[in-house]
């Protein structure tokens, strides 16, 4: 007599708190926002993120999140940032995501404000992805494979943009200001992805032996901007080297540094285009598991419309100030419990900007609990 199985459902919520305080010379901390959730005010509730995954046995699970912070004049506001479900352990070592997501683009951009090592995020994946970085609404597929000593990993998405309007500005066009709030003039964010686009990640992860580990990934992406009769392509690609004082297991002192370049061609206007370009390089240095120092320099080369000569039309305007950025930090870790991390986090800036250099100083406070999340 065969018996009746039944599916094994596991529901696990996750919370992350996260608040920051801080001082800069500049006048006004917005100036030197490049991401919305960014700090942007002396101090603030950066992100409260609450959200669960979601189990059926090993080859259904899903997540979802909705994230709360305070803006630049003490307002509460709140989005949902993610609603995915993921079929695993498919054959083939093929695995499918579809709902809205964060995309597997690039090293940073699939991740939350609570995993960053930093209090704010690198230029390039706000500059070049979006203030929130890149969301699908829409499917993923993911194939990988093994090999010896590493893994190759291919993937790409298809859907809509998803675009925010918590943060200023007109989704339909232009803002009603010649600049922004993060310190791009009018038409820098008309050359996101805002309607139907494509990506495609891949990478290749190699181990030369149990303490030394490579990382490399090459991105691209293709699709409407805001512009009337505009599209964009951006391409990435980064690079990561991490060695661990004892290999696979855990613990212990470990290193890590790598780098980053993206590059995008708008198209604003029919036969006008404007490229862009931007990198980042970092190292971290974990001491033990409470903690750890970070460095990151960001750069994004200047652009502006009106190429090969010809003036920008007023109305097709695409400008983005050039900069710079030094940024130190170190974290110390409490952990609370099995499933309860806190964490304390104190970083210096220097910015170097168009019309100057500003220093800016954070001390960021962060809670997390339950596992980690589906991703």
């Amino acid at each position: 007599m065969s018996g009746v199985g039944f599916a094994e459902i596991r529901l696990e919520p996750t919370l992350h708190l996260t608040v920051t305080g801080g001082a800069s010379s500049v006048d006004s901390l917005e100036e030197l926002a490049s991401s919305a959730h960014d700090p942007n005010d002396e101090f603030g509730l950066q992100g409260l993120d609450v959200g669960m995954n979601f189990h059926v046995d090993d080859w259904l699970k899903g997540f979802a999140n909705v994230n709360a912070f305070t803006d630049a004049e003490g307002d509460l506001d709140a989005e949902w940032e993610e609603a995915f479900l993921k079929l695993s352990d498919l054959p083939y070592g093929i695995e499918v995501r579809a709902g809205r997501f964060l995309n597997r683009f690039g090293s940073q951009n699939n991740r939350h404000l609570h995993a960053w090592n930093f209090v704010d995020r690198n230029f390039s994946t706000s500059t070049f992805l979006g203030d929130e970085g890149l969301y699908t609404e829409g499917g993923e597929l993911t194939w990988t494979s093994d090999f010896d000593r590493g893994f190759f990993a291919l993937t790409g998405s298809f859907g809509n943009a998803v675009t925010h309007d918590h943060h200023g500005g007109n989704e339909e066009g232009h803002g009603d200001d010649d600049e922004d709030e993060h310190g791009h003039e009018e038409g820098a964010e008309d050359a996101y992805f805002s309607d139907t686009f494509w990506t495609a990640r891949a990478m290749v992860g190699f181990n030369q032996d149990d303490f030394n580990q490579h990382r490399l990934g090459v991105n691209t992406a293709s699709g409407d901007n805001a512009y009337e009769e505009g599209s964009s392509d951006v391409f990435s690609a980064d690079y990561t080297y991490t060695w661990r004082e004892n290999g696979l297991e855990g613990g212990g002192q470990s290193f890590s540094a790598g780098a980053e370049f993206f590059h995008r061609n708008a198209i604003y206007e029919v036969g006008e285009d404007a490229s862009h370009t931007g990198w980042m390089a970092f190292a971290s240095y974990e001491l033990n598991e409470k903690w750890r120092f970070d460095f990151r320099y960001d750069r994004i080369n200047e652009v502006e419309a009106g190429l090969h000569g010809a003036p920008a039309d007023p109305e097709y305007e695409l400008t983005i100030h050039g900069r710079e950025r030094y940024s130190i930090a170190a974290t110390r870790a409490f952990q609370i419990s099995d499933n309860a991390l806190a964490r304390l986090r104190l970083q210096y800036n220097h910015d170097k900007l168009e019309e100057g250099s500003e220093d800016s100083i954070w001390l960021q406070f962060s809670y997390d609990f339950g596992p980690g999340e589906v991703r």
